[in-house]
């Protein structure tokens, strides 16, 4: 008969019962036992054999339980670029045939396209160039017989531009044609006669109608869808070269009618007659053409800047010049349509050879004594003083008018590269900016401007000084030099002022014939104080050329037309 649950579970519980109360009768004697077996082994280890001679027994053990890493995974797959570099790896002289190749067609194609690219500027610059030799800019240039106007006409002709020239007579033109390259034309226009100017008018207009080169077959005046406008007018005409007219002298000296009046006329009426019939046209081209318009006056750095003793003649001219420019400037910066002109004055120092000169004696010939002993001392110190100065070369004349014609595109320095960047025609466009509507050029230009801003007290003695010098030198010399002993003149008196009597006359023919058959020889000591005021041989003489001029006609000079009348 099989047992119940119950009874299954009563059997388990009184086992249960068996085994737990078993154990709680042994455990009291575990820890007794434990204590026996520990002095056992005591006691063995002191008394018993060495444990050195017992074998030794290692029981292999399983160790720590170490659980086996999971696998790698799998690589992944390589890229294309992984890919070529194993294949060039692998194959290195196919990869440097491939390279090789490549490399080569490369330079091909790009040489091909610089090539082609030259070929197309070089057709576009034809082109232009061909369109360019129509339509050119026009300079006209003033005064190009002068010793600077041809150097200054072929830089001109070289840069490109048309130069209208004009000469002081009909042998110039062919000389200067002949040295130019069919873009220079040469006109008539003489200074000294103001007859010349509405034909050299006519005839600028004539040429500015007409093709060119001057040198091409055909119908000159054919034409043409382009016509020369004119760009720049340069004025040498009011930078005088040495003549009869200009010779240095002293102001009282000087005949006025025959000396000033001529001089006035050529550097100072004539060129500006003419720039006045050239600024509408000048005005007009401005404005149908882009780009900077200039008119260039040149003027002697010395004259314009300071005003030398013994050179009124010039410096009078130049003054009223600079005078005029600097009005023509302002009104053309006020005026409307004229802001692309430009009025610029160049002070021209010593520049190429030295010109011929007067001599100190030469020009003293027609002093009277009186003015001889006056200013012969400062007239020979201030001649031996001007011939020490080193000219400039006239290239650097030459390329500053070029830089203001041109802006500063077309001078020498313009072409500079500096590691490869082209900033030359930066550093002229900066260079003409900086130096303005004024500027100076040459050997002792930049002297005279630098002296003209000293006061008129320290510019006056500094002046004084070449005299002072040479007094001092004449002096330590151990042979002072030959001093003529002056004339003196029995004054004329004249106590009232009585109406004209035929003896005073007589008493002004016999001076005049007396000082007329007179030797010249220069003298050191001063005349009388009276001499002004009573009249002498030196106003008679240093007046007598002016007697026709004189605007006082009732003064003791004309007494002899009016006894002549008589």
């Amino acid at each position: 008969m099989l047992p119940t649950i119950d009874e299954l579970e009563q059997y388990f519980d009184s086992v249960e019962r068996v085994v737990s109360d078993s154990l709680a009768a042994v455990s009291p004697d575990l820890p007794i036992v434990r204590e026996a077996l520990n002095r056992l082994w005591i006691d063995i280890s002191r008394f018993g054999p060495g444990l050195s001679s017992l074998p030794d027994i290692h029981v292999p053990g399983l160790g720590a339980f170490e659980v086996p890493p999971p696998p790698p995974p799998p690589a992944p797959p390589k890229s294309l670029i992984d890919n070529t570099g194993d294949w060039i790896i692998q194959h290195p002289w196919i990869t440097s045939g491939v390279v090789v190749s490549a490399l080569g067609a490369g330079i091909l194609a790009g040489y091909s396209a610089v090539h082609l690219g030259s070929v197309r500027r070089r057709r576009t610059r034809t082109a232009a160039a061909a369109a360019q030799t129509e339509k050119r800019p026009v300079v006209v240039v003033l005064g190009g017989d002068h010793p600077l106007g041809l150097p200054l006409i072929t830089e001109l002709e070289k840069q490109g531009y048309i130069v209208i020239a004009s000469v002081s007579s009909p042998d110039a033109v062919s000389d200067i044609e002949s040295k130019g390259h069919g873009y220079v034309r040469a006109l008539i226009l003489d200074p000294n006669e103001p007859g010349t100017i509405p034909i050299f008018l006519r005839s600028l207009a004539s040429t500015l109608s007409r093709r060119f080169p001057i040198t091409a077959s055909g119908d000159p005046y054919a034409h043409t869808p382009y016509h020369p406008l004119l760009h720049s007018v340069i004025s040498l005409l009011t930078m005088p070269t040495t003549s009869i007219h200009c010779a240095p002298a002293p102001l009282e000296q000087i005949s006025l009618r025959s000396s000033y009046l001529p001089h006035l006329l050529s550097t100072h009426i004539a060129p500006l007659q003419t720039l006045q019939a050239l600024l509408p046209l000048l005005r007009a081209d401005a404005q149908r053409a882009r780009g900077r318009k200039s008119v260039i006056l040149c003027l002697p750095a010395a004259d314009a800047r300071v005003g030398l003793p013994f050179g009124g003649v010039s410096a009078m001219s130049a003054a009223a010049t600079l005078r005029a420019a600097d009005v023509l400037r302002r009104e053309v910066g006020a005026a409307q349509g004229m802001g692309s002109i430009r009025i610029v004055t160049v002070d021209v120092g010593a520049v190429g050879p030295p010109q011929d000169d007067l001599g100190v004696a030469t020009a003293m010939d027609d002093w009277t004594p009186s003015e001889k002993s006056t200013y012969g001392a400062a007239f020979s110190a201030l001649g031996e003083t001007r011939t020490s100065r080193t000219p400039e070369d006239v290239s650097v004349f030459v390329d500053s008018l070029v830089g203001v014609v041109s802006a500063g595109t077309k001078t020498r320095g313009a072409g500079k590269v500096v590691f490869g960047v082209g900033l030359g025609v930066v550093n002229e466009k900066i260079k003409d900016w900086i130096r303005g509507d004024r500027f100076s050029v040459g050997a002792g230009a930049n002297t005279y401007m630098i002296a003209s801003f000293l006061p008129p007290v320290i510019l006056n003695r500094l002046l004084v000084l070449p005299r002072v010098l040479v007094d001092i030198r004449n002096r330590l010399l151990p042979v002072p030099p030959i001093k003529p002993h002056p004339v003196h003149v029995s004054p004329v008196v004249s106590p009232t002022p009585a109406p004209p009597t035929t003896n005073s006359s007589l008493v002004l023919h016999r001076l005049q014939d007396q000082v007329s058959t007179m030797p010249n020889p220069p003298a050191t000591a001063e005349l009388h104080s009276d001499e002004h005021d009573t009249g002498s041989d030196a106003d008679v003489e240093s007046n007598a050329g002016d007697f026709d001029s004189s605007v006082v006609g009732s003064s003791w000079v004309s007494l002899g037309p009016r006894e002549s009348s008589e």
